[in-house]
């Protein structure tokens, strides 16, 4: 990716031991500033599963309670990495609940975390978060959200509409406008919230 162009990358090695993880995250970052010292260079902290899909329950290793990511293994992981940003596990996971209650965010260890990280957080697995807890979250510190799954939903329910509306349509570009449309209306909403403070 850093040879093709792009200006930002992200290491995952969340699921991996701290110590590991430390050590496989400075490697990635001593490469692509090797290479492109300009890139910024994202790492992770604490896993929050893998999966932008809609869950029915917790995924197994999924960090909760007292696996998120504490103030102290923030600071020592940008401190012996060299990352750019930190995306740590603060309640959030990777894809939606389909019949269970969303997680909260624990809005005061964001607060400490960025505090002990000196740089901006990343929140992975926004989606299904409450605006409640996003609006908190962004004066606690985050500075980027992802809502992966909260889209890919909007697009399969447009789909599902088009479908519904048109059953006897065989032709994609006929059904893809609602799906566009959920997707572009999900995407300005959250824009519109998560840039209201700014």
């Amino acid at each position: 990716a850093v040879e093709a162009g792009f200006d930002a990358v992200i290491f995952d090695g969340a699921k991996l031991p701290l110590e590991d993880n430390i050590a496989r995250t400075k490697e990635a970052v001593s490469y692509v500033k090797s290479v492109r010292p300009e890139v910024i260079v994202e790492g992770e902290l604490g896993y929050i599963g893998t999966s932008s899909e809609v869950l029915n329950a917790v995924p197994i290793g999924v960090a909760m309670g007292e696996n998120l990511t504490t103030p102290e293994d923030a600071a020592r992981f940008v401190k012996e990495t060299g990352i750019d940003l930190l995306a740590p596990a603060v309640g959030n996971i990777h894809g939606m609940f389909k019949d269970i209650p969303e997680p909260r965010l624990d809005i005061n260890r964001i607060k400490e975390i960025r505090a002990a990280a000196g740089m901006p957080l990343v929140l992975h697995g926004g989606s299904g978060t409450s605006d409640q807890d996003f609006v908190a979250a962004i004066e606690a510190g985050v500075s980027l959200i992802h809502i992966n799954t909260e889209i890919r939903v909007a697009w399969r329910k447009g789909i599902e509409q088009a479908l519904r509306e048109n059953p006897e349509e065989v032709a994609p570009y006929k059904l893809m406008g609602a799906a566009f449309q959920n997707v572009h209306d999900v995407v300005v909403a959250r824009l519109r919230l998560f840039n209201r403070l700014n």
